[in-house]
């Protein structure tokens, strides 16, 4: 048995990442104290719906891809094959679908909250309650998780005591999420997706270089059998078919389209067009990424190969998901400062996932779980106590990533199981009530219930009696020695890679792998891919909806506000955009906050015009008083 080393890192890689953290938390700093503050809800929680789009989209982009994919992904390619690499695209492909759904439905209602959009559309504090629940629920989850990942990889590479880690990097994250506001995670998220990508690169480029090449790469992992781009196995146990990452992922992904953090980024764009675009800029990021992902794991497999020392397998480390955060040390550390980048990679995806999900879960407790309690408070109160929110939010995700460790299973695995379990029924009810205009609020809370309690089940059950994972056959271990600490510099790869050849290690003849793909004849529901929540938990809350919604009274569709449904069902069911009064949509349109927002513009100016667009024409409202209800609408 190999004996552990406790600390890889120069004291040049402290100092960068020092100097991340210090940047994240100054940037919060700033903008709680620039102009005076935020002072109001709207300011703090979505920037005074003034924000740029670009920041906004890569903001998008970074918070729900965390330290999780970059310790994960890699270690699941090493594990299982490139088959994973279809999840991005099936991601990319749930952004293609939002830009015609999500967008277009949610930003011209100008709403805080996206759980409000229930409750205009079902007329039911029941069913906004319930969602926000399930979207609260699966929001800490996935923190716990967002914030375990790059603990567990200071623990490995540094040898802190995980309840150290996830304390600092939870406590800066919180700290400046409570103090700055959506600008601060913004704004911080721009600068992580910068060192994310020039993390990646460095670690590609300069590991490949290393070994000797992408071609030498793909060359070891193709003989190894890490290389899977065609498994089209229709069996739903199949953990990475082409199925289940294209059709699952795409379905999981709709929750976070759907998702507080989402609807915050849309709702604080300038325009409709802004949003759009922010969208359809993740289709590539994510494809991208994936990518990147896949080939950062063919470089990892590639090394372990050529140094001939499989830690997991000689018992250096004592989880895969270890396997990143272990190597990277010994694959950068001829170069001090590097493996640090690579750590505040880590740490940018932490803190850009933490800091929008804690910032969100403030919004979603502000908005609708607080929000009678609240009435009567002035709007900068409301702020403060928004702020101590987060600070408790921050609290309990540190207590619940320490708890995280108790889990089993690949850390990506882990977090799509949360967002399927708990997002395809959050999901199925969106989607119900934006393409079923007969749908009710009976039909949305009982589908909504039935299909969380399926998809609880089964998520539940996969991790107390599902299969193993089942992995492809490990690398070699020959060279291992006796101490991790004999792992061999750039300049010996080349030797130890002609060791590993003349041992004749072969990676077909270890039996591990013999179940891969063949998942055996006793099916059974617990075995069935993580991949399939999403779906299972939207189809099920659908139909069930759609049919309580028949039996105990549907819905007139002549009664519903078309603003309430998706574009493409107004023109399915020939929804016509009625002419109202001013006052009937001010929970519709941008004048649900114009009392709170008073007091800026009568400092401009004695009228406030507000312009909304719609598919069917241009509304006009004019504005003379705050206290003026009845207002001149015209339709162009």
């Amino acid at each position: 048995m190999a004996t552990r080393e406790t600390n890889y890192l120069h004291w040049l890689d402290y100092l960068v990442m020092t100097a991340l953290l210090t940047v994240s938390l100054g940037i919060g700093v700033f903008f709680a104290l620039y102009k005076g503050g935020q002072k109001t809800k709207v300011e703090y929680l979505l920037g005074n719906r003034q924000m740029s789009m670009i920041p906004v989209c890569l903001s998008m982009f970074v918070t729900f891809q965390s330290a999780i994919s970059l310790i994960g992904s890699p270690a699941d390619v090493y594990s299982t094959g490139t088959m994973t690499t279809f999840v991005g695209f099936g991601i990319a492909l749930s952004y293609i679908v939002g830009l015609f759904t999500v967008v277009p439905l949610i930003y011209p209602l100008h709403i805080t909250s996206v759980y409000e959009y229930l409750e205009l559309r079902f007329d039911s504090k029941c069913v906004r309650l319930l969602v926000t629940s399930l979207g609260m629920l699966q929001t800490c989850l996935y923190l716990a998780v967002a914030l375990y990942s790059p603990a567990l990889a200071l623990q490995t590479a540094a040898g802190l005591p995980l309840w150290v880690s996830v304390a600092i990097v939870g406590g800066i994250c919180t700290l400046y999420t409570a103090v700055g506001g959506i600008k601060s995670v913004v704004w911080t998220d721009f600068l992580q997706t910068i060192v994310f990508f020039i993390g990646i690169g460095a670690v590609i480029g300069l590991g490949s270089l290393q070994i000797g090449g992408m071609t030498q790469a793909f060359h070891l992992a193709t003989a190894g059998r890490r290389i899977v781009f065609n498994e089209i196995n229709p069996d739903v146990r199949e953990r990475h078919s082409m199925w289940s990452t294209l059709i699952g992922s795409c379905f999981m992904w709709f929750s976070n389209c759907f998702s507080q953090s989402s609807v915050q980024r849309i709702s604080a764009l300038k325009t409709l067009t802004d949003a759009k675009r922010a969208f359809l800029l993740n289709v590539p990021l994510n494809a991208l990424y994936s990518v990147l992902l896949m080939v950062t794991g063919v470089l990892l497999y590639a090394y372990v190969v050529t140094i001939g020392c499989d830690p997991y397998e000689a018992g250096i480390i004592d989880n895969r998901n270890q396997l990143m955060p272990h190597f990277i040390p010994h694959l950068l550390g001829s170069l001090p400062g590097m493996p640090g980048l690579y750590m505040s990679l880590l740490f940018s995806g932490a803190l850009s996932t933490l800091s929008s999900g804690i910032n969100a879960l403030g919004a979603n407790t502000v908005e609708d779980l607080l929000a009678r309690p609240l009435r009567g408070y002035k709007d900068a109160t409301v702020t403060v106590i928004a702020k101590f929110i987060v600070l408790l939010y921050g609290a309990v995700t540190i207590g619940l990533a320490y708890l995280a460790q108790s889990l089993r299973g690949p850390v990506t695995q882990l977090a799509s199981s949360a967002f399927g379990a708990c997002g395809g029924p959050v999901s199925g009810i969106f989607f119900m009530a934006g393409m079923v205009p007969w749908a009710n609020k009976y039909g949305a809370f009982g589908g909504g219930f039935i299909g969380i309690v399926i998809n609880l089940w089964i998520a539940v059950g996969a991790q107390l009696h599902g299969a193993p994972l089942r992995t492809l056959p490990p690398g070699p271990t020959h060279n291992c020695f006796g101490n991790s600490s004999h792992f061999p510099s750039f300049s010996n790869l080349t030797e130890f890679a002609n060791t590993s050849i003349s041992t004749g290690w072969n990676p077909n003849t270890n039996t591990t792998n013999a179940l891969l793909n063949n998942p055996g004849d006793t099916f059974s529901i617990y075995d069935i891919s993580y991949l399939w929540l999403g779906p299972i938990g939207f189809i099920v809350t659908f139909v069930i909806g759609t049919i309580v919604s028949f039996i105990t009274g549907p819905t007139d569709p002549s009664s519903l506000d078309p603003k309430l449904v998706f574009p493409f069902t107004r023109r399915l069911f020939r929804m016509k955009e009625p002419l109202q009064r001013a006052e009937d949509l001010s929970n519709v349109v941008a004048m649900k906050n114009y009392r709170e927002s008073w007091e800026t513009f009568k400092k401009k100016t004695d009228r406030l015009v507000v312009n909304v667009v719609t598919e069917e024409g241009k509304i006009t409202s004019q504005l003379t008083t705050p206290d003026q209800h009845s207002l001149l609408v015209s339709v162009s």
